[in-house]
Parts: structure tokens; sequence; C-alpha cells
């Protein structure tokens, strides 16, 4: 049987990915994958990937790892999205920025795909109600859909023609027949009302398995400083401690 951490949305928190990475390293994980969206939001998108890439964490392009990198446009992101952006384009090398550009929007292996936002939408398409779920059911050539972007664990299981929301808070049988989306949470800024940082636990058999989603506290109020010392906008330090 294979464990794999899946992670997504590290927003640059590095004190949030140290924390999760400290778990996964507990429960003996065999290899990490990343939803996209390394950067933006806290101050430390140099770290974030050079820590990644350390591991060799497989991961894919989300819309803010594209904007930053110059190859996505930002006129539909937020005032403190673009602010963001902006930062961390003025920080970051020509080598991290060649590292986001280059980065896959859609990564397949035998078991399953690895997407941002959806599978016809990798870098903006939203998969947080059962009629986009079901949308993106249709192009699912694997069993399984990593994806992120939403910020809310938890995800979605389509069988015999129905397609149901998945409950974080029990462990997910994965089950011969039935085709799943899973979105392990924010690592950096989750938006479900709980400040931890987000993260699953999949082991995967043949075509078997089971997804345990999974919390850790971090220092949350030692992110919100660096945030404010480094002059990102002040709401992206509030929203941590809410966890929306």
């Amino acid at each position: 049987m294979t464990r794999i951490g899946i992670i997504s949305d590290v927003h640059a928190n590095l004190p949030a990915l140290e924390a999760v990475l400290g778990e996964l390293s507990k429960r003996g994980v065999e290899r990490i994958i990343c939803c996209g969206d390394l950067v933006d939001y806290a101050p430390w998108p140099i770290e974030v990937i050079a820590r990644l890439r350390e591991m060799d964490v497989v991961s894919v392009q989300g819309n803010h790892d594209a904007a930053a990198a110059g190859v996505f446009p930002i006129e539909g992101f937020t005032e403190e999205a673009r602010a963001t952006i902006d930062w961390t384009r003025a920080i970051i090398s020509s080598n991290e920025t060649t590292y986001l550009a280059g980065l896959e929007q859609i990564h397949k292996e035998e078991r399953f795909v690895i997407v941002h936002g959806s599978l016809r939408g990798p870098l903006w398409e939203y998969v947080r109600d059962t009629f986009v779920a079901e949308e993106s059911f249709s192009s699912l050539t694997r069993q399984v859909c990593f994806f992120g972007h939403s910020h809310v664990q938890g995800g979605y299981v389509s069988l015999a023609g129905s397609v149901k929301s998945i409950d974080p808070h029990v462990q997910l049988e994965i089950s011969p027949g039935a085709k799943y989306l899973i979105n392990p949470g924010s690592v950096g800024q989750p938006r479900d009302g709980d400040p931890r940082a987000a993260y699953a636990v999949v082991d995967l058999d043949h075509d078997r398995g089971r997804v345990s989603f999974e919390r850790v506290p971090y220092d949350v109020g030692s992110v919100a400083r660096a945030i404010d010392r480094v002059g990102l906008p002040h709401w992206l330090a509030e929203r941590l401690a809410i966890g929306k």
C-alpha cells in the first residue's frame, strides 16, 4: 500500500507548511503531492518553493503561481491578491519565476490526477457544489482527482450516476466502481472556519484505499505579525485567525 501526503494552497505560509510536513513525517508518507498555489498571501514564497523542491514534491500550477510568474492575468483578482502578487513578483528571482511558470496545470499518474481548480478549468474554476463536480467527473479518466483552490477540505464522490459531497470529518473509504474528487484543504489559508493547517493522507492499494482529512495547529499569530511587518494587506493577517 502506498501512503501519500496531499497538500494544497500553501500560499507562502512557511510555518504552516513546516507543521504539516512534520505531521506527514510522523505518518510515514512515502511521497507528497501538492495541488498548487505555493505563493502569495504570506511572506515566504522563496522559502516555500525551496522546501518543496528540496523534498521532490510533485506540484501542479495554481492561479497564484501562474500570476506570480507573469503567465496569468491578475485583473480578476481582489485588490489584496493583486498587492501580494506584485510583492511576490518583486522579491522572487528568475529561478523561482521559471519554476512556477513551468509547473504542469494537470499531472496524471496511473491511479490519480492532480489539478488546482478543476479538470476543465485548471487555473480558474472552483469545484464547490455537486453541479460543477458532476461536470468534472465527466472529464475524469482516473479513479481519483486531487484538487484545491477553494481552501475547503472534503470533495465529492460519484457512484452509480449519483454525485454526493464527502464529509471531511469521517475517514473516506475508496471503493471500486466509484470516482472521487478530493480536496485536502489549505495549508496556509484555510477558509472553512478552522484556522489550523489542513492536509490529507491517502493510502492506495489497487482499486481500494482510504483518505483521512487532517488538521494541525501552528503559530498563526507569528505569521500574522510577519504579514504586517513586510507591509502586505492587514486583512490577510486577520483572516488567518478566523480561517476565512
